[in-house]
């Protein structure tokens, strides 16, 4: 990682993305907190995470914003609008004020949907193509290290100085990214007019992803892998409990050693991406995810702190990947709208998952939620690592590897001839 570390512009960067991520841990929990406090009840202060994931409906549309101006400017303005959206906390006084918690929250997510796929497009413009999967991986760790204590600390913040408070040092944080931002000097092509339809404009992320062999077999395994991967999120409650026979309170621990081992793997995975390639890495991610859910059906506590160190370093491994080969593999003018439609792939299953694991936990045993994890997640790696695609490191030049669905409108294109002979998927 130490060439990435040269790089001053991304140094500036990790920077700033460091502040705005802890603002966001810590005002995720404080603001449940504070419906919680507000209204004394559980199920309304668990809206406050629907609010902020129903903003992710807006995902298609912000690709195509993200791909028609220039990147960093439209991330300062992201974060300077966000920080103005989250001061309007300060307008809440009680009960009757929940609504705007939810609002504010909606918003949040929404703009989140413009920031993620527009930080996923912006970073090869300040980092080597040879150092993606470097800084992809600290931005894992970093993630990884503040999901440790950003929660705590925004939950004791509140607790302190209240619910105002936490917003005023989010929107803090929102201004010190924008401001550095504003400090990395980078030349970004100029954005494309639009050449299509708004229709096609919207769906040629998704298109482009069909289309294309190697980022398509990566979205399908990781889309499998998304329809159980909520069923953690209830079936960890039962494992502690009932497997382990400890309060609930012991999942708090399980979450730190989760997050050590983001931060591990977020550390390993460039160099794995590099001798292995993108492929084989998201392989190996998905084979520790699946053996790691095989183990916490054992409940036995030593067994299970391994599982959960074991389970925070595949993520950034299977992540990492993808990313690494969606940026190298995309075309610069298709960046956003591909970053866009594959968080958008994965974010809906992973939501309904998580809901379906809440009422298949009523039914079945926490061991065979699990168990359903294991055996998915083993699917999705056999299938990719079947992909003879996915064993090369050689890697095509984006241009040359698909043209953007507006360029190719009425006139025939190599890339679609390949890919349509390939076997499906």
């Amino acid at each position: 990682m130490a060439p990435a570390l040269a790089n001053r512009r991304l140094r500036i960067y990790l920077l700033g993305n460091a502040f705005s991520t802890f603002g966001d841990f810590a005002l995720f929990l404080a603001m449940a907190i504070w419906v919680k406090s507000l209204t004394g009840s559980t199920s309304k202060a668990g809206l406050v995470m629907f609010a902020f994931a129903a903003g992710g409906v807006l995902l298609p549309l912000s690709g195509v914003l993200v791909d028609r101006v220039r990147r960093r400017s439209l991330l300062i303005i992201v974060n300077v609008l966000s920080a103005a959206l989250v001061l309007s906390l300060l307008l809440v006084h009680g009960r009757q004020d929940v609504p705007l918690i939810y609002l504010v929250m909606f918003l949040y997510g929404a703009a989140g949907t413009v920031a993620s796929p527009a930080q996923a497009a912006f970073l090869p413009a300040i980092v080597a193509e040879e150092n993606l999967a470097d800084a992809n991986g600290m931005l894992q760790s970093l993630g990884g290290l503040l999901r440790v204590f950003s929660p705590v600390a925004g939950a004791g913040l509140f607790a302190w100085l209240g619910g105002g408070s936490v917003a005023v040092i989010d929107a803090v944080t929102f201004l010190i990214a924008a401001a550095t931002l504003a400090a990395i000097t980078v030349r970004e092509p100029a954005p494309r007019p639009r050449e299509a339809g708004w229709t096609a404009e919207v769906s040629s992320g998704v298109r482009f992803i069909a289309r294309t062999t190697v980022p398509r077999q990566l979205v399908i395994a990781c889309g499998l892998v998304m329809i159980v991967i909520g069923f953690y999120e209830t079936a960890v409650f039962s494992l502690v409990t009932l497997g382990l026979h400890h309060a609930p309170t012991f999942v708090a621990v399980l979450s730190v050693t989760q997050a050590v081992g983001t931060i591990a793997g977020g550390v390993t995975a460039s160099a794995i991406v590099k001798r292995a390639g993108e492929g084989p890495t998201a392989v190996l991610g998905l084979l520790l995810t699946a053996a790691c859910s095989g183990l916490l059906t054992v409940a036995v506590l030593p067994v299970t702190i391994a599982a959960m160190l074991g389970l925070g370093a595949s993520i950034p491994w299977l992540i990492v990947s993808v990313t690494t080969a969606l940026q190298r593999r995309t075309p610069d003018e298709l960046r956003g709208r591909v970053f866009a439609a594959f968080e958008f792939t994965i974010t809906v299953p992973q939501t309904v998952s998580i809901a379906l694991g809440a009422g298949l936990i009523t039914v079945f045993p926490y061991r065979a939620l699990l168990a359903a994890v294991g055996a998915v997640t083993l699917l999705a790696a056999l299938f990719l690592g079947s992909r003879p695609e996915q064993r090369t490191r050689e890697m095509q030049p984006p241009e040359q590897e698909a043209q953007p669905p507006e360029a190719t409108a009425g006139a025939e294109n190599p890339e679609r001839m390949i890919v349509s002979a390939d076997p499906a998927p």
